[in-house]
């Protein structure tokens, strides 16, 4: 099956990346120390996002990530950015008057084949 592209809105003004590095060090006497990246992906994203909208495109959203299970990867692009590889183990929905819903969610950057 083709990996699918989350696409159904934009996330709103608020939403923010953190970005994690891996890296191994060894320590010496003296406080010298080494330092290298851990393998080849030692920068990874992780976004928290949310939305804010008509029930219809909340549901939406919670469909997509419904269907993925938290283990299958997605391409989205973030904001100023270029598109990449996501999971979203998590998140949460809240209904709101009107008509409108919001949901909150997690996607965390991975580096699958």
């Amino acid at each position: 099956m083709p990996i699918q592209t989350f696409t159904i809105a934009t996330p709103q003004v608020g939403s923010s990346k953190k970005v994690a590095t891996r890296i191994k060090q060894a320590s010496f006497g003296d406080g010298y120390s080494q330092r290298s990246g851990d393998g080849i992906n030692v920068v990874k994203e992780s976004w928290d996002l949310q939305w804010t909208l008509v029930n219809a495109t909340i549901d939406a959203i919670e469909t997509f990530l419904v269907a993925r299970a938290g283990y299958e990867a997605f391409l989205w692009t973030p904001p100023g950015g270029t598109v990449k590889k996501f999971i979203c183990q998590s998140w949460s929905k809240q209904p709101l008057a009107g008509g409108r819903a919001s949901i909150s969610a997690t996607f965390d950057q991975v580096f699958d084949p």
